[in-house]
C-alpha cells in the first residue's frame, strides 16, 4: 500500500532538492557503525534494593533539566524522584481520593523545569504538580489520552487519542490539551494518514478500561477484542516532540519522518533509502501463530480460548507491508533515534539509526548491541528499564557518547 500523496510529493520535493532522485541510493543508504559502549551511571531497583526502589512493574519515566529522574510506579500509586546521584529525592503522591492521590496512575509527563503532569484513568483526571512535587490541581479529562508529552513552553500536553472534547482526536491524531482551566481544553493539532479500511473498529476508551467497581482487570478483555478488529502490520502513528515544541512523526510504510509545527504547514521530511518488507505467506503464517499462543497464555486462568476468538485472530487482515520504522524518540537536545525491525516484525532488537539536532545522520547502532531509551535527559542521560529471571524490574540510567547526543 503506497504512502498518502501529499507524503509521496514531499518526499520527491526533498529528494530533488538535495540532488537525488527517487531511485538513487544517497551516502545514507547503507548503515554507518556506532558503538553502543554507554557507561552506567546508577541503576535502582531490584529484588535487593532498598524499599524505595522495590518498583511493582517498568511504569513511564522521564528526566527533569537537573538530571532527576520521575519514575511512576502504578500499583504503588507513586512517582519516585531519583537525583543524578541514584539516591532517593523523594516521592510525590500516595493511593487515595483527596488532592494530589491516586486511584490508578497511568501516564507521566515531565517539563524541564520540574513541573509534572500524571493522568489517573480511574478518577479521570489529570494532576499537575509544581517543581518539587508540590500539588497544584487536578483538571477534570474525562476519557484520557493513550500517550501524553509536556508541551516545552506552555501549561499544556500533547497527547495522542486524547478526547476530553469529543471524538475528533483519536489513536491516528494528536491533541493539545490545555491544562491552565478546571477542564480539559483538547484541539486537534495533527491528524495522521490511515490505511483505508472498508470496515473502520471502533475506539476503545480509557473509561471502558474499568468495571462498576473500578477494577482494572477488565481492559485485558476489552483490549483483546480491539486486537480481533486491527490489521496486521497496519502501520501506527509513531511521534515525539521536539524541544522547540515541534512534532516529529511518522505514520506510514515508508522510511519518512514528518517534522511540523503543530496546526501548521510540514517543515521538513527525513529520509533514508531503506524500503519498507512485503509481507509474505510465510510472514502471514507466523503472525497469526505468534497472536494465537500470546492469547492462548493469556486466557489461561480464564477457561482458556473460544473458539471463536481463534477463529477471529486467523480472520484478521492483512498490510502488505511491514513498517521500516518501529519507534521513534527525540533526544534532549533534539536528535532523533528512529529503531527498525529487527530479523523479524515484532522482534524488539533492532537497528537503530541516530540522527543529530541539525538532521544530519550519524550512525547506526546495530541489532542487538542497544535497545531504545525510555527516557533522554541532560548531559547525555538516558534510563532503561531492565528485568532479571523473575521480571523483578530495575532502572538503568546511563551517560550517552559526545557524538550520540
Amino acid at each position: 500500500m503506497r504512502a498518502p500523496p501529499t507524503l509521496l510529493t514531499t518526499c520527491i520535493l526533498t529528494l530533488a532538492a538535495c540532488g537525488c532522485d527517487a531511485g538513487s541510493t544517497g551516502p545514507d543508504a547503507e548503515d554507518r557503525p556506532l558503538a553502543a559502549d554507554f557507561p552506567e551511571v546508577y541503576r535502582a531497583g531490584g529484588s535487593d534494593a532498598p524499599d524505595w526502589a522495590q518498583f511493582t512493574r517498568r511504569g513511564p519515566v522521564s528526566f527533569d533539566g537537573s538530571g532527576n529522574l520521575y519514575v511512576l510506579d502504578p500499583f504503588a500509586s507513586q512517582v519516585v524522584v531519583i537525583d543524578p546521584e541514584g539516591q532517593l529525592a523523594g516521592t510525590i503522591g500516595q493511593a487515595g481520593e483527596g488532592p494530589g492521590e491516586f486511584r490508578f496512575p497511568y501516564h507521566l509527563a515531565v517539563w524541564r523545569d520540574g513541573r509534572l503532569a500524571v493522568s489517573d484513568i480511574a478518577r479521570g483526571t489529570i494532576h499537575v504538580f509544581g517543581p518539587g512535587g508540590d500539588f497544584d490541581r487536578s483538571v477534570g479529562a474525562g476519557t484520557l489520552p493513550e500517550l501524553i508529552r509536556p508541551d516545552p513552553s506552555a501549561d499544556a500536553l500533547y497527547a495522542q487519542g486524547s478526547s476530553g472534547g469529543g471524538d475528533e482526536i483519536d489513536d491516528y491524531s494528536i491533541g493539545r490539551i490545555d491544562l491552565s482551566g478546571d477542564d480539559v481544553v483538547s484541539d486537534l493539532v495533527l491528524r495522521a494518514w490511515r490505511a483505508p479500511r472498508e470496515d473502520p473498529p471502533g475506539e476503545v476508551s480509557a473509561d471502558d478500561f474499568l468495571d462498576s467497581s473500578g477494577n482494572v482487570s477488565a481492559a485485558r478483555m476489552l483490549m483483546m477484542g480491539r486486537a480481533l478488529e486491527g490489521v496486521f502490520f497496519e502501520p501506527t502513528l509513531r511521534w515525539d516532540i521536539l524541544p522547540d515544541g515541534r512534532v516529529a512523526y511518522a505514520d506510514s510504510s515508508a522510511y519518512a519522518i514528518k517534522i511540523v509545527t503543530p496546526g501548521g504547514p510540514e517543515a521538513e521530511v527525513l529520509l533514508r533509502p531503506i524500503p519498507p518488507a512485503a509481507v509474505t505467506g510465510g510472514l502471514r503464517s507466523a503472525a497469526i501463530e505468534r497472536e494465537i499462543d500470546r492469547y492462548t497464555e493469556l486466557l489461561e486462568d480464564q477457561g482458556g480460548m473460544p473458539d471463536e476468538f481463534r477463529e477471529g485472530i486467523e480472520e484478521r487482515g492483512f498490510y502488505p507491508e511491514v513498517a521500516v520504522i518501529r519507534e521513534l524518540k527525540s533526544t534532549w537536545q533534539g536528535g532523533l533515534w528512529i529503531r527498525r525491525p529487527g530479523e523479524e516484525p515484532w522482534d524488539d532488537e533492532g537497528p537503530i539509526d541516530v540522527f543529530g539536532p541539525n538532521r544530519q545522520y550519524l550512525g547506526t547502532l546495530a541489532a542487538g548491541t542497544a535497545t531504545m531509551p525510555d527516557a533522554f535527559g541532560p548531559d547525555g542521560l538516558v534510563a532503561y528499564w531492565e528485568v532479571d529471571e523473575l521480571d523483578v524490574p530495575t532502572i538503568v540510567v546511563k551517560r550517552l557518547t559526545e557524538e550520540l547526543r
